[in-house]
């Protein structure tokens, strides 16, 4: 893994000043890959494009922002070294962008947001150890809150596009309609595709809702 600069972003309401990460180069040796299509490796660090100001709480979408500069040694500013690095967002905050006017006006960013709430709810479960299990619903209202989250995400999915297809097929098995995932896996006319689709297909049989880890 060789770390590329950090990138310095500039919050429009507060001035605060904010970095993000990047990588030159990296693989995924050792890395995790699991049912719902996210990779988990230590030499590819994923770097957050949705955050928030830690200053005035504001929600921040970078890649829709102009970088003011980077955190090079050749480009440094004294300023840009205090600058507080970005976080991902957690569930709560996540559902917040969903209320913002730059998500309502487009299908494909309520589409990136929804499926990031997907994940992090899978990250409870992802992030379990052997010895203290976490539990995906942690508060009364989390399971209407991650059913609602999933059914609007399958009204927006693309039944042309591959990966969206495989999307749907994991959200009918979490939604326990392992029948319609199943369907949907038959459709799938892809042979690189025909190892996930046959141990998706494993799991439906087990009537297994829950993540699991593929590789």
């Amino acid at each position: 893994m060789r770390p590329g600069p950090d990138y310095i972003y500039q919050c429009p309401k507060c001035s605060n000043l904010l970095r993000k990460g990047s990588l030159w180069s990296g693989n995924t040796f050792g890395g995790k890959l699991y049912s719902d299509g996210k990779m988990v490796a230590s030499m590819l660090p994923a770097f957050p494009n949705l955050t928030k100001c830690k200053k005035c709480g504001s929600l921040l979408w970078l890649s829709d922002m102009e970088e003011i500069g980077t955190d090079e040694w050749e480009h440094r500013n004294r300023e840009y070294k205090t600058a507080d690095r970005v976080e991902f967002l957690d569930i709560p905050d996540l559902f917040r962008f969903l209320e913002l006017d730059i998500v309502k006006c487009s299908i494909e960013k309520e589409k990136i947001v929804r499926r990031k709430i997907w994940l992090a709810f899978n990250d409870r479960i992802r992030t379990q150890s052997f010895f203290k299990r976490k539990q995906i619903f942690t508060r009364e209202s989390d399971e209407a809150l991650w059913k609602q989250n999933c059914l609007r995400l399958l009204e927006l999915y693309d039944p042309a596009n591959i990966s969206d297809k495989l999307m749907a097929a994991e959200l009918y098995r979490n939604l326990g309609e392992f029948n319609v995932c199943v369907k949907i896996l038959d459709s799938v006319d892809d042979e690189d595709c025909d190892w996930f689709v046959e141990k998706l297909k494993g799991e439906c049989e087990k009537k297994n809702k829950l993540l699991v880890r593929l590789r």
